[in-house]
This record gives C-alpha cells, sequence and structure tokens, in this order.
C-alpha cells in the first residue's frame, strides 16, 4: 500500500482522522511510519459522534489508548450527530459528516494542524458515484470523491479496500470493527452489503474502472465551469448571462450563480430548468426562487438576484432641495446657474418652479404614471419597460412625485411637466 502525500505538505503537521476501523488505522499508521520520508509531523484527530452509545464511546477510548502507547497526539472531539439530525431535519449520515467537517476546519483554524487526511478509498468512491447515480446526479456526482479539497486530503483514494486489508494485516495494525459497517439500515451499507458484491462478481475491476471514470469527468468538469463562469456577467450584485449559450453551460452557469447568491444546498434541478426555460419566455417574465432569490428575463439575457428590501414601503420624504436619502439611496437636488444647450441634452434638469406643493421624494408605486417629453402619458411601469430598465433595479429608483404623478426618474428621466423651457427661471440638477 502506498498513499500519495502532496509535495505541498512536506514539512507540515498532518492530522489523520481516525475513527479506528480498519481503513483509517491504516493511513495513520502508515503516516507515522513513513513521516520522516515525507517530512510530516503526524497526528490523529477523533470525533466521537454520539451515534452508537456505548460503542462509540468505546472505539474513541481505543483510538485513545492506541496514541498514547504509541506516542501519538490525539486531537479529540465529541458531538451530537442525533441532535443535529433532528434539528435540522437531515439523516444521521449528513449530520456526523457536517459536524465532522466542523471539526475539521476547527482544527485548521486554531492552528493544530495544516491539514487533514482522511482514509477514503477506491471502494468509497465507487460507492459515492453509484449513489450519486441511482439519485439522479449530473456530470459533477459522477466525479465521486475528490482526492483533495480545501486542506481536506485523501491520500489513500487510488488504493483498493484489498490492498489496505492487506496492508493491516501485514503490520499487525489492531483496529476495531464499526458494527453500522454490517447493517444495511443506512444506503452506502446496502450498496456496500448487497449491490458492489455482486457487481464485482462480474466486473472485478470495478474500483478500478470507476475511479478512472472520475478522473476523467473531474477535468472534463472542470472545463466546463470554466467555460461557464466566463458566461456569466457579474454586475451591482446581480448575475447575468446570454440566453442563447449552449444549454449545458447555461445550466451550469445558472448553478454557478445561485450558489454564489447562497443558494447552496436548496437547490434542486427544478429550479435550474425554471431559470433555463425563461430562455423561451417574452420580455419580463420571471421565476421566484428559495431564500429570496429571482431570475428574470430581460430582452436577450436572464438576470438571476437577490430580492431587493421593499423599497416601496418606505417613508415618503418631502421635497426638499439638497441630499435626501431613503433605504440607502441616496438622491441629490440641487440649484445651478446658467447651463449650455449640450448639458441640458445631457444632464437630468428641471424648472423647480413647475414642482407642485405637496411633492414628495419616494419609490415607486401600483399606479403611478409618467408623462415622457413631448407628451403621452402611460404607467410607471410601462414606461420602464420601454426604457429597458432591469426590474432588479426598478424598485431602488428614488422618484419625485405628487400623488402618483411621476415627475421626475433618479438617473433615468423628467417629465414633460416639468422640464426646462425659455420661462424658467430656476434650474435644478438631480444627481
Amino acid at each position: 500500500m502506498k498513499a500519495e502525500i502532496p509535495k505541498t505538505l512536506y514539512g507540515k503537521t498532518v492530522a489523520v482522522a481516525v475513527s479506528g476501523g480498519e481503513d483509517s488505522m491504516a493511513l495513520l499508521y502508515y503516516c507515522v511510519q513513513n513521516q520522516g520520508s515525507y517530512n510530516l509531523k503526524t497526528v490523529a484527530l477523533n470525533v466521537e459522534h454520539g451515534i452508537r452509545g456505548e460503542s462509540s464511546v468505546k472505539d474513541s477510548a481505543f483510538v485513545k489508548n492506541y496514541c498514547l502507547s504509541h506516542d501519538i497526539p490525539l486531537l479529540e472531539y465529541k458531538v451530537d450527530a442525533i441532535k443535529k439530525s433532528k434539528n435540522d431535519k437531515i439523516s444521521v449520515e449528513q449530520a456526523a459528516r457536517a459536524l465532522r467537517y466542523e471539526c475539521f476546519y476547527d482544527a485548521i483554524e486554531k492552528h493544530k494542524c495544516d491539514a487533514i487526511f482522511t482514509a477514503h478509498h477506491s471502494l468509497d468512491n465507487l460507492e459515492s458515484v453509484l449513489l450519486n447515480l441511482f439519485r439522479g446526479t449530473g456530470i459533477k456526482g459522477l466525479i465521486g470523491i475528490k482526492n483533495y479539497g480545501d486542506k481536506i486530503f485523501r491520500p489513500l483514494l487510488r488504493v483498493s479496500k484489498a490492498e489496505i486489508s492487506a496492508y493491516v494485516k501485514q503490520n499487525n495494525v489492531p483496529f476495531v470493527n464499526d458494527e453500522t459497517n454490517f447493517s444495511d439500515d443506512y444506503t452506502r451499507n446496502f450498496l456496500r452489503l448487497n449491490v458492489i458484491p455482486k457487481l464485482k462478481e462480474v466486473f472485478p475491476e470495478a474500483e478500478k474502472s470507476v475511479l478512472r471514470l472520475s478522473e476523467t469527468v473531474k477535468t472534463e468538469d472542470e472545463f466546463l465551469d470554466r467555460v461557464a463562469n466566463a458566461a456569466l456577467v457579474f454586475n451591482n450584485g446581480a448575475y447575468s448571462l446570454k440566453t442563447d449559450i449552449p444549454r449545458a453551460v447555461f445550466a451550469r452557469a445558472a448553478v454557478i450563480a445561485l450558489k454564489n447568491l447562497g443558494l447552496t444546498y436548496d437547490y434542486e434541478k427544478v429550479h435550474v430548468d425554471d431559470v433555463c426555460a425563461l430562455t423561451e419566455k417574452e420580455n419580463g417574465k420571471g421565476v421566484d426562487l428559495p431564500h429570496g432569490i429571482k431570475a428574470t428575463k430581460e430582452y436577450d439575457r436572464i438576470t438571476i438576484y437577490k430580492e431587493a428590501l421593499c423599497t416601496a414601503k418606505a417613508a415618503d420624504l418631502p421635497f426638499k432641495i439638497g441630499e435626501s436619502s431613503l433605504n440607502g439611496k441616496t438622491i441629490n437636488i440641487a440649484k445651478c446657474g446658467k447651463i449650455s444647450a449640450e448639458e441640458l441634452k445631457n444632464g437630468f434638469y428641471f424648472d423647480l418652479d413647475k414642482i407642485p406643493d405637496g411633492a414628495v421624494i419616494r419609490f415607486r408605486k401600483t399606479g403611478d404614471k409618467f408623462t415622457k417629453f413631448g407628451g403621452g402619458t402611460k404607467s410607471l411601469s410601462d414606461y420602464l419597460t420601454d426604457k429597458k430598465i432591469p426590474k432588479k433595479d426598478r424598485d431602488g429608483l428614488l422618484l419625485i412625485v405628487k400623488d402618483s404623478d411621476v415627475l421626475a426618474i433618479q438617473s433615468v428621466a423628467i417629465s414633460d411637466k416639468i422640464k426646462v423651457d425659455k420661462t424658467t427661471k430656476n434650474i435644478i440638477k438631480i444627481s
């Protein structure tokens, strides 16, 4: 048995995650015996999950005694996976894994080690790929277990279970048996005990074959991720992508956007399908996604963003000269002297004396209407659509309004009713 130790870890302190089982004890023994060759400092890390009662406690005690007798530093953690499972409404297996990784990162963050080694091997990878396959995975599920992650390394991933067992026997490495490994109550164990033995009768090289598949898929997956990331445009807190890019790239880019916006675990294929379906819908259509995330079609692009706070409910401010702020948005209304025709054409100016009494500064509301330059009144919503203002930005526009008559739209337009003309004496600029 030969573990793969990255050269980047030479001279570092690594913590081997040890349960007391055959695989983790084999990895601990290997690292201790070969730490001189790799210039490593090896410590052990044990997490007692509180799942199997006294048996779990005994396994942790076994690890502790082994480390004491072999002068191996031990990092000890105790968690309650059953409680987390109930509180978070997830399986015990998921809860145990989440807590275990919390312990791993705690050890790293507190500088007790530089990296974590886990004893996953090629049979574990085979099980993971099959589980993902039966659950309806995408390409990423076929990657199986990655041999390294964020300071988490799996040096035995290319090693078979048979090789590990032979190494343990040859070196008289002690270990304990976890009785849950022999129960088919858990999904993974069902595959391990009932499916994989039959599979390997027909395909004895299944572990190696699936590992090769995983490595091939990983390379192609990384390439597709680069293409998808390149298709995403990030601006002002929102992600957008063109509607005409290939579906495979579009769907992957949508997933990346959802994850970056915080939808890490709760998204489902149906959510991605809903975003993809927008490419065939008319402009302005949208879908609501979990955690306040929205996707909207804006002409030839789909924009994915987190819904802003309901700015329309903010209290109105009386119109005044100077700076006004509302829900974090600021508008500056300032008097100015003479301006050129070019400035008038390219800026946002209006006639102060045409502002009616009782005008306010606020965000848009249902029923607002706007009179554009040259005349012609339409709903504010339709006007903003004509101006191609993205839906996600509309609720954040500050307005000068009298009742439902919009007189100015910050950074967008001035109403014909307050435009500067030859009779104007007091010119006001909005910025």
